[in-house]
């Protein structure tokens, strides 16, 4: 990654926290005064978004430094690590809101005359929420598909989701407006699921980053046949390949003449790795092994 790519990724972070930190203060804020639980509920979810900021921002610049003498293969697994936090943050937000969402529902049914009807501000909020968690998503978007950046990527998901969530607050605040308080709390409980659902996407995604999960088979029968296409390789005796963030390294063993000299057989292997290399862009290293194959 290139210096510039890496201040573009920073900037966008940092944009996307500012923006966090100004939607959770008009949420608590608004929603507290408001009587507005699906308000209270995005304002926490957002208060969330805070420390994922701050978090990506502080992982980022780690996650991309050049390879150095205690990480020779990069350090590009921080930014998997920092992926499975966010889940793990994820799911904590998504249970505290759906404990408190149910709660309020089950109050309700016992009693609705003690349900205090959000202000109509509430949903004024929500709306203007709704168009920058939008705008917000686009954004992310279009920088992770450009840096091909697996954090990005979570968190624009991460945005779209907060986008839908808020659109049920906005909907659960109007329907409150003419006394269907109820929706305000139905509104909580299913942005709660949301968060949920992604929380489950994200820690699935991360641990497959972590442990050196292989591609598709699909993806390695594709080297496999490149391979195999190489002048002098008679056969691939093993052939691993595993995931280092968005990219991956290749293992390789060939069978070539027996009686070809170490010369031959050398040139035969670095062909095989660069043809590999050439082929896939995403292949960090392909280490290729020879042997005799009869």
């Amino acid at each position: 990654m290139t210096q510039e790519q890496r201040k573009r990724l920073l900037h966008a972070i940092t944009i996307g926290l500012i923006a966090n930190v100004i939607l959770a203060v008009l949420k608590l804020t608004f929603g507290i005064w408001g009587n507005a639980q699906a308000l209270i509920s995005d304002g926490l979810n957002s208060f969330s978004d805070v420390f994922i900021s701050i978090l990506l921002l502080v992982v980022m610049k780690v996650a991309t430094k050049k390879p150095d003498h205690d990480h020779p293969y990069g350090h590009e697994k921080f930014e998997g690590l920092a992926y499975f936090v966010l889940g793990i943050i994820f799911f904590i937000t998504s249970i505290y809101i759906g404990i408190t969402s149910i709660t309020s529902i089950f109050n309700y049914i016992k009693d609705p005359t003690e349900a205090i009807k959000p202000h109509l501000y509430t949903v004024i909020i929500s709306i203007f929420s709704l168009i920058i968690k939008f705008i917000l998503f686009k954004y992310f978007l279009i920088i992770s598909k450009k840096y091909n950046n697996p954090t990005l990527r979570a968190d624009s998901k991460n945005h779209l989701l907060d986008a839908w969530a808020t659109l049920f607050s906005v909907v659960g605040l109007s329907l409150a407006q003419i006394n269907l308080i109820v929706f305000d709390y139905i509104a909580a409980l299913i942005i709660g699921l949301f968060i949920f659902r992604l929380a489950y996407q994200v820690i699935k995604d991360s641990i497959s980053y972590l442990v050196d999960q292989a591609p598709t088979k699909e993806e390695v029968e594709q080297i496999h046949k490149i391979i195999l296409e190489v002048k002098g390789v008679i056969k691939v005796d093993d052939l691993k390949v595993r995931r280092h963030m968005t990219r991956k390294y290749v293992d390789v063993e060939i069978g070539v003449e027996s009686s070809l000299s170490l010369k031959e057989a050398h040139r035969i292997a670095e062909k095989v790795h660069h043809q590999v290399e050439d082929e896939f862009p995403d292949v960090i290293h392909c280490m290729v092994h020879v042997n005799p194959a009869t």
